[in-house]
């Protein structure tokens, strides 16, 4: 087991508040869609399908789509740096 000093559980924790908070404003303006939780729109999208509503169905297919992106291409710049 690795054991982590109180500064690094500390940037931890920060980063996480912020992440959520972040997250949290998302999904506020974005009505109900989320910009880092893709479990949520991974729903979002099912339920979308399934009772046919496309344009929530979409709006989630591609916020999905733009989140696999900047994985990818976040990739690729640590790669490369």
């Amino acid at each position: 087991m690795k054991d982590y000093g109180k500064n690094d559980i500390a940037l931890a924790a920060a980063l996480s508040g912020v992440a959520g908070y972040v997250d949290a404003i998302g999904f506020l303006k974005l009505g109900g869609f989320f910009v880092s939780f893709m479990s949520g729109n991974s729903t979002r999208l099912g339920v979308g399908l399934a009772t046919g509503h496309l344009e929530a169905a979409l709006t989630a297919l591609v916020l999905i789509a733009l989140f696999v992106a900047g994985v990818v291409l976040g990739a690729l710049v640590a790669n490369r740096a």
